[in-house]
């Protein structure tokens, strides 16, 4: 067996063991420091299997239009932008204006998806300011999320008992980021939520959650409120490529309030903790990839933490084996690994596991039944970002297949509905 055998046995006897073992505002700035470290990782050696022919040219012409031109003025199609269930396509117009000699920029753009979702939003933002120390930014976003699954609250809920709502919310934001060196941000933000609607999902093929759950199974069921919401958080990123990353790491920590302003009893605070690391193996594109996550929730007395802002395992960021928000509680906790190797140019094959827990209490957190599941996959991906992941997964309820947009090993930034 040669060394290279060896690499490849080593690593999916990890993945393996893993099964068997308990779980305890990407901006012009951030685009610029994307590039350059793309640039060292070129000169970096790799090993990749190259196709010939109209499917390389096919690729490589895709990563080109995709993946370039980023940042560039005028029309762009928006595609993404929304949470996972919205279904596997979305796309819409999207605008972007330098301004004040390209000191800022105004970005709006609208996307609906093939399931009904829809999503508006516009932001003018500076992202370079204090010689590129300060990032500040105001934004608008407009989100209306027609099937959204939910099975109640806890970890022992039952997988028959799918229910869907539709989720409608208006956030008014502002942001700073302050950044003393490349790999380092601390950063804030203030909003306004308001017209925060749920509703009766759309689906035909599962009954809506209002006809079987109330506000004691599904806190703010009936009743929502206003919000003012801040959050403060500090990052460390290493990434050698944020939106493809080969080595480095990404460590965020932040604290996040929600403040009711209607007196409905709806007010909370919540902490997350995320660490994931990038190690090549042997070549640079033979990577293993490690996360874990943490979100722990807390309220004053006679205040609940609504259902839809609640920590969720389940769906292509989190337990990849189960369906989208199959586990949510207050507290939730997520540890997975992923290696991934080249099979073309611009697809690599990939091998995970994931395995997580949500609680009502923060300790509960190490005495509830740990789920689990593990998979193969396919990226599609160019030279700074991903473009797509097809999963074939295995959990405790059975097989899932998901095909989403952008790279499934990662995390979403959604204020409403939560999306971890």
């Amino acid at each position: 067996m040669n060394r290279t055998s060896l690499v490849h046995f080593a690593v999916i006897t990890f993945v393996c063991a893993l099964m068997g073992t308990p779980a305890a505002a990407q901006d012009t700035r951030a685009e610029t420091i994307s590039q350059e470290r793309a640039a060292k990782a070129e000169t970096s050696t790799s090993t990749v299997v190259r196709p010939s022919g109209v499917f390389q040219r096919t690729f490589t012409w895709a990563g080109k239009k995709i993946d370039g031109g980023g940042a560039k003025d005028g029309l762009y199609p928006q595609l993404g932008g929304m949470i996972p269930g919205s279904g596997w396509l979305s796309l819409g117009p999207g605008y972007r204006h330098h301004l004040f000699g390209n000191a800022a920029v105004v970005d709006a753009s609208a996307a609906m998806s093939w399931r009904r979702y829809s999503m508006m939003r516009s932001q003018i933002l500076w992202p370079s300011l204090l010689s590129n120390h300060l990032s500040v930014s105001a934004s608008a976003k407009y989100q209306d999320f027609t099937q959204i699954n939910y099975f109640g609250v806890g970890p022992d809920t039952d997988k028959n008992a799918l229910t869907n709502y539709a989720l409608r919310s208006i956030d008014i934001a502002g942001a700073a980021t302050v950044r003393p060196n490349d790999w380092l941000s601390i950063g804030g933000r203030v909003g306004y939520i308001r017209g925060l609607g749920v509703r009766p999902g759309l689906s035909s093929i599962n009954p809506p959650t209002h006809d079987f759950f109330n506000e004691t199974t599904a806190p703010g069921l009936t009743v929502q409120p206003r919000y003012e919401h801040a959050d403060v958080f500090v990052e460390a990123d290493s990434r050698d490529v944020p939106g493809y990353p080969t080595s480095g790491g990404l460590y965020h920590l932040g604290l996040a309030m929600f403040h009711d302003l209607d007196a409905t009893g709806q007010s909370f605070r919540r902490v997350d903790a995320d660490a994931t690391q990038y190690v090549p193996l042997f070549h640079r594109n033979w990577v293993v990839a490690v996360r874990g996550r943490m979100a722990l929730s807390q309220t004053g007395a006679g205040n609940e933490v609504p259902f839809y802002l609640m920590p969720t395992l389940g769906g292509d960021h989190s337990l990849r084996g189960y369906s989208n928000y199959r586990f949510r509680d207050r507290n939730a906790a997520l540890v997975s690994v992923e290696y991934r190797w080249p099979v073309f140019r611009m697809m690599d094959a990939a091998l995970f596991a994931d395995a997580g827990s949500v609680a009502p209490t923060a300790g509960g957190l190490l005495h509830e039944r740990v789920e689990r599941d593990y998979g193969f996959g396919l990226r599609v991906h160019g030279d700074r970002k991903a473009f797509a992941s097809l999963d074939l997964s295995q959990g405790r309820e059975g097989k899932r297949v998901s095909l989403s947009l952008g790279t499934s090993f990662g995390r979403s930034n959604s204020v409403i509905p939560y999306v971890p």
